[in-house]
């Protein structure tokens, strides 16, 4: 044991041994972990921690006796008039819990602190959330809301998958006899029954025939969820699209803008200052400011004269000039992220219908003053279809990418794209290329595609700047750098008649029709309206919480 371990008690080191074991195999399974967003995937995935802990910690049969026997029968919650055990609320607890214990594992490889630590029982740690007072929830409050919202929903849309006439396909039915026995083999290679260890990882009471029960309400409830939603987001007119846009342009179009920055500086009150004395003397200063702007402005003409002309502001106290561009060109800007930049003015401004490319304005905000030229008019925007081949860093993030490395990267995805370019330079030719030779899992199969994706969508700048460059034609290839690697790409169409607006719109209205039904079932005045025992519900929290501080205890005293 290391110097600095010594003092350490039996308790401390366990959870830093467990706390390293989960990151390694959050690690390795990071891809899969960040796609488990339902209850229903969780439940055919996850593993549990709490028995992980049993296994490892060594402390077998009698973690599984100390669960103690939950009662069958008990009503914990009422989802219309269905009844939900306390034991079928313990298996929906642990799901919640494994969930978040998964998510916060995986963000914590991210750098990112969810504020939970799966080490510590729930209920001694403070959440960020608050009740309707303003208290502060513990974790195992939020787990316990969760699941009872859960379950709620999983209920609620089973019942009406079976109403609907909704059955498993054979492939559905072949993956759940798959999850089980996957369950099974865990089991057994830990001295377990089947449902010895079910009742580890979701407490007394339950066993294969209630978890197949919960894994087909799932699956159903998930697939009637899918499909309301396509129905009424597909029930949405175009008529109806249309007078939306109509209505609110500015907030479906896109604008490309330049601008130059001139903050204020909020002053702070001298010793025995009055409030009018400390706003004079901001005015003074805010004064100043604009001044300078405004002699800025005057030099301005078009989007190169403001370069120049903010290059010069900038240099005209220095010895040493920057020759970098101080000015900001916002392309593909909606007009909720230029109010964020540049005031709502400055976005109302921007967006004005009758804006023409070269119109320059000054604006004054806030917090500073804008000098604004207009690029490029609001305009529409629709998606494109483009194929990539990623040949990726070997590095594990972006950060520690050494030049050498890139330089072989780039190197090898030059000689494959040379390859390629030899031969027959059609799209097909490039899927089958790039099912050969990508490194991106996700497209792998698909011979690196990916179909109408949008100017708003996630993917890396690089990316999105290659594919919708406006000079982008069909059959265009050529190799980008992203913090991923070197990605050969093959743009194959401008899809002009899917317009991001008419997306946007029918995504939009498609959500609020299915806030709408999902009012009508599980509202206080719906079909499933949810009747909590609130006495059961919490004694499910508490005794899930308990076993977590046995755990702990039983690792202490066993010297785990």
């Amino acid at each position: 044991m290391a110097k600095n371990e010594s003092s350490k008690s039996k308790a401390e080191v366990y959870r830093e041994e467990r706390k390293a074991r989960i990151a390694k195999a959050a690690k390795k399974n990071a891809k899969s972990i960040e796609k488990r967003n339902t209850a229903s995937k969780i439940a055919q995935k996850v593993i549990s921690v709490l028995l992980v802990v049993a296994i490892v910690g060594g402390i077998g049969w009698k973690l599984v006796d100390d669960f103690g026997i939950i009662e069958k029968h008990t009503t914990a919650i009422k989802v219309g008039e269905h009844k939900i055990s306390e034991t079928t609320f313990n298996y929906y607890y642990s799901m919640q819990y494994n969930q978040l214990s998964s998510q916060a594992d995986y963000y914590a490889q991210m750098g990112y602190n969810m504020g939970f630590d799966s080490s510590i029982p729930a209920d001694e740690q403070d959440s960020t959330s608050k009740d309707e007072d303003g208290n502060t929830l513990t974790w195992a409050d939020v787990i316990k809301t969760s699941a009872v919202n859960q379950a709620q929903s999983i209920t609620a849309y089973y019942n009406e998958a079976v109403k609907a006439g909704m059955e498993l396909t054979d492939d559905e039915k072949a993956e759940i006899d798959e999850t089980v026995e996957n369950y099974r083999t865990q089991a057994a290679s830990n001295n377990y029954s089947l449902n010895a260890y079910l009742r580890a990882n979701f407490g007394g009471g339950f066993n294969e025939k209630a978890f197949r029960k919960q894994l087909e309400m799932e699956t159903l409830a998930k697939n009637f969820y899918q499909d309301k939603q396509d129905e009424l987001k597909n029930g949405i007119s175009d008529e109806e699209i249309k007078a939306e846009y109509d209505k609110n342009t500015k907030d479906y179009n896109y604008t490309d803008v330049r601008y130059f920055t001139f903050s204020f500086t909020t002053l702070t009150a001298k010793d025995g200052e009055t409030d009018d004395a400390l706003a004079a003397r901001q005015k003074e200063a805010n004064d100043k400011v604009i001044a300078e702007a405004k002699a800025v402005y005057e030099k301005v003409t078009d989007e190169d004269s403001l370069i120049a002309a903010a290059k010069e502001y900038k240099n005209k106290d220095k010895e040493e000039k920057d020759d970098t561009d101080p000015t900001t060109l916002s392309e593909n800007a909606s007009y909720s992220s230029l109010t964020s930049a540049i005031s709502e003015k400055g976005a109302d401004w921007a967006f004005d219908n009758a804006r023409k490319a070269g119109d320059k304005t000054m604006i004054t905000g806030d917090k500073a003053v804008y000098i604004i030229i207009s690029v490029k008019p609001s305009f529409e925007t629709n998606s494109v279809t483009v194929r990539h081949c990623l040949v990726k860093f070997d590095a594990e993030d972006s950060e520690n990418v050494t030049e050498e490395e890139k330089k072989a990267t780039y190197d090898k995805a030059k000689a494959l794209y040379d390859e390629w370019l030899k031969g027959d330079k059609s799209e097909d030719s490039f899927a089958t290329f790039a099912e050969k030779n990508t490194e991106d899992e996700g497209s792998a199969t698909t011979g690196g595609l990916y179909e109408n994706i949008r100017v708003s969508d996630s993917y890396v700048e690089p990316f999105l700047d290659w594919s919708f460059d406006s000079a982008r034609k069909a059959g265009d290839s050529g190799i980008i750098e992203t913090e991923y690697g070197y990605h050969i790409m093959f743009f194959v169409s401008n899809n002009t008649d899917d317009l991001d607006w008419k997306n946007s719109i029918r995504e939009k209205k498609g959500s609020e029709a299915f806030e709408a039904y999902s009012e009508e079932l599980l509202g206080e005045e719906g079909t499933y309206v949810l009747v909590e025992n609130d006495k059961r519900t919490t004694k499910v929290e508490k005794d899930y919480c308990d076993k977590i501080r046995r755990n702990l205890a039983y690792s202490s005293a066993y010297g785990s």
